[in-house]
């Protein structure tokens, strides 16, 4: 046998392992996902945070009650479509749910189970996990490196503590990183764009957006794969001709899932408790009484007066003011050291004369947090020595992956500090994640060659970085699962002035 042919069985022989244990890893991804993310998680059984607003929304779509929110409607619906599938609180008087748009902690009926509206988050979270590893295992081409940087959202303490709950950012970036899978889906080597991508592309960028508007910067993948699959090679001309079937392909779908979610909401939501019609029209009323509210007409008024609310809920929220005592509101140019956290719920006891309190604070893994922030400052240099300055080396796929996740990233801070209210840490979630991705991607560029080529040291490093990601997770979890700690216990998770950490005395 010449040396090349045994090279060439070397190499099969690699490929047929790799594939036999391809399972190894996802497997170890969804059962760490599971661990952090779904244990236990209808604790703590009480409201925190936007809880008080989504629990009493979901039982009202439950119950077909009518009502408005400052959100589209998509997300509660899964909230509810949760608690409807477990049924854990069918038989107990929730009326006062009915009756409020916040709900208090004594409004709800003993014994409440949080199972049913926490599970579309958790699930949703579980899924957006093991999605990042499905993109980052087709964009790099490395399961291994997929897999450590996919465990960083199942091991960020803020993303954790916020997806337990019954909250809508988990659900909203399931979808948002659905999207990101198609994106790298339609443009792996060898593979013709064809109009499902760009169909595919636009029904999950509208289920985001239908969950959470601020993910309307997944608007710029369609961009993304337009010119990635018509530069540099088409002519453009032949550009011009395909793009009106592209802009139809994406847009269509789109609208028909986000408009779809409000007809399916104001078709079944016809109940109007008394002092309870939100300002809605006397035309969205008619056909509220009569109920019709499933016809053309009727679900123009509901959708003409639920974007009115919207609009004006958004304009009467009130600004950030870092003077107000207990602000919990921050400035966007701070999330990325993870500033302002914010102290969901907590509990104190004492015990032998000392204070214990157990939190559920938003707080951020340092490890992953400040990854991701020096990730896009790298990035940001590779690009800027390639494009202005002509160093550097050829452009690869790597390279434009990088670009495109850094874009985004930047793209979504270019539009939020253009709004006024104020604004908070979880609102950072969005391009946190296209962080994780793209410093996967830069790893990948500088270190991917010794990765492919099967050498130790890489693979090594990347377990290194692995476990030291989870050593944060771990040294903040208390913060995370109401774990006692006293107050300088508290204070010495205070690594930053930023982050605003106060312990409970």
């Amino acid at each position: 046998m010449t040396a090349t042919s045994g090279s060439d069985a070397n190499l099969r022989e690699s490929a047929s392992r790799t594939n036999r244990y391809g399972w190894i890893a996802p497997a170890l991804l969804l059962a760490l996902s599971v661990a952090t993310l779904g244990t236990r998680y209808w604790l703590p059984t009480s409201l925190f945070w936007d809880e008080n607003y989504h629990v009493a929304s979901a039982q009202k779509i439950i119950d077909g009650v009518m009502f408005m929110e400052s959100h589209p409607p998509l997300g509660k619906m899964l909230i509810a479509a949760g608690e409807a599938a477990l049924g854990r609180n069918e038989g107990r008087d929730t009326g006062a749910l009915l009756r409020a748009d916040r709900v208090q902690q004594a409004q709800l009926p003993p014994d409440y189970s949080f199972a049913g509206v926490r599970l579309a988050s958790v699930l949703s979270m579980i899924a957006a996990v093991m999605l990042l590893y499905a993109s980052l295992a087709m964009i790099t081409g490395h399961r291994l490196l997929a897999f450590v940087f996919a465990a960083f959202p199942a091991l960020d303490n803020a993303l954790v503590v916020h997806a337990r709950a019954g909250m809508l950012e988990g659900i909203q970036l399931a979808f948002a990183l659905g999207a990101i899978c198609v994106l790298a889906a339609s443009l792996r080597p060898g593979r013709r764009v064809r109009w499902y991508h760009y169909a595919g592309l636009g029904t999950l960028v509208g289920l985001a957006i239908a969950v959470k508007v601020n993910s309307a910067v997944l608007l710029l993948l369609p961009v993304a794969l337009f010119l990635a699959e018509h530069w540099p090679a088409s002519r453009p001309l032949a550009a011009a001709r395909r793009l009106p079937a592209a802009v139809a392909a994406f847009c269509v779908p789109a609208l028909l899932v986000f408009f779809g979610s409000f007809y399916v909401f104001i078709a079944t939501s016809t109940v109007v408790i008394p002092g309870q019609t939100y300002k809605a029209s006397p035309a969205y009323l008619a056909h509220l009484r009569d109920g019709t509210t499933w016809t053309a007409s009727g679900f123009a008024a509901g959708l003409r007066d639920h974007l009115r609310y919207m609009a004006e809920y958004a304009d009467g929220v009130p600004r950030l003011d870092v003077c107000k005592p207990g602000e919990n509101g921050s400035h966007a140019t701070r999330w990325p050291l993870g500033g302002k956290t914010i102290n969901y719920r907590w509990n104190r006891d004492v015990v032998d004369g000392v204070a214990y309190v157990e939190y559920t604070y938003l707080v951020p893994n340092p490890v992953v947090w400040f990854g991701v922030l020096g990730g896009i400052v790298l990035s940001v240099s590779l690009v800027l020595a390639r494009t202005v300055f002509g160093h550097g080396a050829a452009a690869s796929r790597d390279f434009y992956w990088s670009a495109l996740f850094t874009s985004l990233y930047l793209a979504y801070f270019v539009a939020i500090l253009q709004i006024e209210r104020v604004m908070y840490l979880y609102h950072y979630f969005v391009p946190l994640l296209f962080g994780v991705a793209n410093l996967a991607v830069v790893w990948n560029l500088l270190f991917g060659e010794g990765l492919a080529a099967g050498r130790r040291h890489p693979r090594i490093n990347l377990l290194l970085l692995l476990a030291i990601v989870a050593l944060g997770f771990a040294y903040f979890a208390p913060l995370t699962y109401g774990m006692p700690l006293t107050a300088s216990q508290m204070e010495q998770r205070q690594w930053l002035d930023v982050w605003g950490l106060e312990p409970v005395r």
